[in-house]
């Protein structure tokens, strides 16, 4: 049975499985530990770079007061600084760097690109 919160395209998202209550919880925190449990888990999720990318498509062109929540293993802060044009279609990692475009091995992909985003958004606030 389908949770009627969720269409059938995220029946694999981890969000979709975890209950309503614990993923609004999780997901629309401002407590930085529930923050830092939810980028894990988007980040795990099969359906982020979905996820991501509707996220981007949905929120273009809104304020930032306007977004909210982590979807597609970004805050509101992150995506509103990226458009859908500036994510890994393959992984779904926010393409902020001068990285290469996607190579056979999506895994290592994704964990690179992980790894810059982070980089580049320390520099960045520095």
């Amino acid at each position: 049975m389908t949770n009627p919160r969720f269409s059938d395209d995220w029946v694999g998202a981890v969000c979709a499985q975890i209950g309503a209550v614990v993923a609004d919880d999780m997901f629309f925190s401002t407590a930085p530990d529930r923050v830092a449990e939810a980028l894990r888990l988007c980040w795990d999720c099969p359906l982020r770079a979905m996820c991501a990318l509707k996220s981007l498509e949905e929120e273009r062109g809104k304020p930032d007061n306007e977004r909210f929540g982590i979807r597609g293993g970004l805050t509101a802060r992150q995506r509103a600084e990226l458009d859908p044009g500036k994510i890994c279609a393959d992984c779904g990692s926010p393409i902020i760097t001068r990285s290469p475009h996607c190579d056979d091995d999506r895994e290592v992909h994704r964990l690179k690109h992980r790894r810059e985003y982070e980089q580049e958004k320390r520099k960045a606030a520095a």
